[in-house]
């Protein structure tokens, strides 16, 4: 039980680092990157271009909601274990949709589309895949063993 708890403790740190990152990777392709993946006409005024900035970040903080609170409520967890278990469904929903998210990427790999933009999301959704796995396997046992 102690070593789950443990465990859990350094996937909740990972997921949360994990997200944060990719937080500040959208964050500085809005900022910084090309923006050629919205379209956009060329000669569309600025504030439409901050508008859609703007809707791309927001949307992008709400889909990563679910994995601030599977990293917060895992931390909170390992410390005191309680009767809760929705973080363990929200993580089994990210797991789910990374595994989505992998056929999509490696069907993207298959067809040519963007080779190198679909490799690197595929090595980013194995990572959260194997995440997930061991965050749902720990926190069942977290959560079974109190």
């Amino acid at each position: 039980m102690k070593d789950s708890r443990k465990s859990l403790k350094i996937i909740s740190i990972v997921v949360i680092i994990f997200t944060l990152s990719s937080l500040l990777g959208i964050v500085s392709e809005l900022l910084y990157g090309e923006f050629d993946n919205v379209e956009i006409p060329a000669d569309a005024p600025e504030n439409i271009l901050l508008i859609t900035k703007i809707v791309v970040l927001s949307i992008a903080i709400l889909l990563i909601l679910p994995q601030i609170y599977i990293g917060v409520k895992g931390l909170k967890e390992a410390k005191h274990p309680g009767f809760s278990r929705a973080h363990i469904f929200w993580a089994r929903v990210l797991f789910v949709l990374a595994i989505i998210g992998l056929i999509s990427s490696v069907a993207g790999i298959l067809n040519g589309d963007a080779v190198k933009e679909n490799i690197r999301s595929l090595l980013n959704l194995a990572v959260e895949i194997f995440l997930y796995y061991d965050y749902i396997k720990f926190a069942k046992a977290v959560s079974d063993g109190m």
